[in-house]
């Protein structure tokens, strides 16, 4: 019988995010996202869409980040509360970046 030990190095493994190789093919990823988030971003005057970008430098951890910088940009995303006399929702939510993120083929914490 064979026994084989792994010993993992978990500080070389948490700083491979921080890679050039690594970042250029996140960035990659996240310019797709904001491609398809634009393209299925509800317009009504563009501004929302044309906010959506992907955040030039990564996080401290080296997470990349696509952003829709304009200040309403949570009620597109998630809807309002808001009801007509009916009873239905008046702004209802688009998850425009969550639906962009998952066509682009990618992980995404709702």
């Amino acid at each position: 019988m064979t026994t084989i030990r792994v010993d993992l190095d978990e500080d070389a493994i948490a700083n491979l995010v921080h890679d050039p190789a690594v970042q250029a093919d996140m960035k990659a990823r996240m310019d797709r996202v904001v491609e398809i988030a634009q393209i299925t971003a509800p317009v009504l005057t563009g501004a929302y869409m044309e906010s959506i970008h992907r955040v030039e430098q990564p996080s401290s951890n080296g997470v990349v980040h696509v952003d829709a910088s304009v200040d309403y940009a949570i009620y597109v995303e998630h809807g309002t509360t808001q009801r007509d006399r009916n009873g239905h929702a008046i702004h209802r939510p688009h998850f425009t970046l969550i639906h962009a993120l998952d066509a682009a083929g990618g992980d995404h914490h709702a």
